[in-house]
Order: C-alpha cells, then structure tokens, then sequence
C-alpha cells in the first residue's frame, strides 16, 4: 500500500520539498546536495522500493561522506516504519 502511495505522490517532489524537509529534521542540505538526491530519488526510487538498494552506491559517489550516512540512516528508519 505504501509503495503505492509514493509511486503516487512523487511526481510532486521538488528539490526545494526535499530541502525543506531535511532541515525540519536537522540534516544540513545545500541546493546542490538537494538536487542530487532529488535526481537519485527520481531515478532509483522504483527499484529502491522493490527492494534493490545497489542504486546507493552511486549515491555515496555524489555526496559527502556525513550526508550520505544520514541519508541512509533516514532510509532504514523510513523503510522499517512504512516499507
């Protein structure tokens, strides 16, 4: 169901949405960083959400070594709670 939901939802995720969010939850994001996860996101997210998660590799390619880590983090808190 849920996976139905973001499959959904997510033609209507911005850069500026995933910025937004990050600093709710006190993860520093610069505009480019928001734009590298927003293009990962739209690229990845059907394979991530069957389970394929080969895809974050590429990711810790494009970002810091902090950001990645805590976007992982944030993954597996958000997969365990609703995936």
């Amino acid at each position: 169901m849920y996976k139905e939901l973001i499959k959904h939802w997510l033609p209507n995720l911005t850069p500026k949405i995933i910025l937004d969010y990050a600093k709710s939850i006190n993860i520093p994001l610069t505009t480019n960083d928001a734009n590298i996860l927003y293009q990962f996101i739209m690229k990845n997210y059907s394979e991530i959400l069957d389970g394929n998660e080969t895809s974050f590799k590429e990711l810790q390619k494009e970002i810091n070594p902090t950001l990645y880590n805590q976007v992982i983090n944030l993954y597996k808190e958000q997969k365990n709670k609703y995936l």
